[in-house]
């Protein structure tokens, strides 16, 4: 009896999964895009697809063939569901990694059309999220350098920002963070299209500032750099200071560490962000030795040049855009918890008035393997024999 229980159970357990879907049965969605279609939402999609499948797609690089379709609807999900007629498969968004919302789109209220976004278990809430200057369709179409898939080519790039401070990374999951936390504003990386030898491509330049539930504007690269610092997320890159107006010094930074101290009285805020920097010295196209007393001067120029960096993204926050995304009323928050529920609600417009003074201070570690510059006025030696 026991043997016939166990044969039973094992046939059980052999009959295969009953949940699985046959891969060239289904349309694996890569990336998404949102827009505005009068009345309506138009949702485009990125599909994966299937090897040995015998519909036409658009090669999106290497070997692998993708499908780009778009469907109006009312929502996200019966949008899905109508891109069933299209696509001949049912769409799988297990796998999707980039969203993509249009900056006509984000300007009105756009969290709403997102919140099937984390309430439906086939979305995944570790994809990252842009704005697009135009179509989101547009970006997905567009032909990859590298990557066999537009979506993935965006997010290959993403792993470059410990490289490069001129950008943001931001998945839903952070996102939605940023928004229910005790400060409601968000940011979010803007991607778009250029062309460059005679071909487009995609890019990421800037960063949209979200006010609670829609973009009020954008920061352009150098205020990004700006706000990855105050974020304290720039942990790399290389910045250029002028030396004597006319020649160049550049430092590539290896850490830095930003730190937020609020002062609040009442409703009246002051705030010092302060900011250790360490690099190695990169270039030097001066005619000047490197020694300590010029070392010194250049972290000073440095300093400077990024403390002023700061200021104006600021000033950017603070007077155009009355947000803070700054991390200012985090810290204030952390600082005084009692003191911020009688100020939360009205906290944009004391961000807004606020004193925030930045102190920059830069070590340079590193000078390289010589301590003398290109000599550009050099005079060859004459020798004896010379007349």
């Amino acid at each position: 009896m026991r043997r016939c229980s166990f044969m039973i159970l094992t046939l059980l357990l052999l009959s295969g999964c009953w949940s699985s879907h046959e891969i060239d049965k289904s349309a694996l969605v890569h990336g998404i895009g949102l827009d505005k279609a009068e009345d309506e939402l138009m949702i485009s999609v990125e599909i994966i697809k299937p090897t040995g499948s015998n519909e036409q797609g658009s090669l999106g690089g290497g070997n692998v063939q993708t499908i780009v379709l778009e469907k109006k609807a009312d929502s996200l999900i019966s949008g899905a569901r109508g891109l069933i007629q299209d696509a001949k498969r049912r769409l799988y968004f297990n796998h999707a990694r980039a969203w993509l919302i249009s900056e006509e789109l984000a300007k009105q209220d756009f969290i709403r059309l997102l919140d099937e976004g984390r309430r439906n278990q086939m979305f995944r809430l570790n994809s990252n999220i842009f704005i697009t200057k135009t179509n989101p369709i547009d970006i997905l179409s567009t032909s990859t350098l590298y990557e066999n898939l537009s979506s993935a080519e965006i997010i290959s790039a993403l792993e470059q920002m410990e490289y490069n401070p001129e950008f943001t990374s931001v998945k839903i999951f952070e996102f939605f963070k940023l928004l229910e936390g005790p400060v409601p504003n968000a940011y979010l990386p803007i991607i778009q299209t250029k062309e460059q030898n005679d071909k487009l491509i995609t890019s990421i330049e800037g960063t949209a500032v979200i006010n609670t539930n829609k973009m009020v504007g954008r920061l352009d690269t150098k205020e990004t750099v700006g706000l990855n610092i105050l974020l304290n997320k720039a942990k790399g890159g290389t910045t250029t200071v002028t030396w004597n107006d006319q020649d160049k010094v550049s430092i590539e930074v290896n850490k830095s560490n930003t730190e937020i101290l609020p002062t609040l009285q009442g409703k009246h805020l002051k705030a010092k962000v302060k900011v250790d920097v360490e690099g190695n010295l990169a270039d030097n196209m001066t005619t000047s030795n490197i020694d300590e007393e010029w070392i010194s001067k250049v972290e000073k120029l440095f300093s400077k040049h990024i403390e002023d960096i700061v200021q104006q993204t600021l000033k950017k926050l603070q007077e155009e855009l009355k947000t803070d995304i700054s991390g200012v009323g985090i810290e204030t928050y952390r600082k005084y918890p009692k003191e911020w529920k009688t100020i939360q609600a009205e906290w944009n417009e004391i961000f807004s008035t606020a004193e925030i003074s930045v102190d920059v201070h830069t070590t340079i570690t590193h000078k390289g393997l010589i301590n003398k510059s290109v000599e550009r006025d050099h005079k060859k030696p004459k020798y004896p024999f010379q007349r």
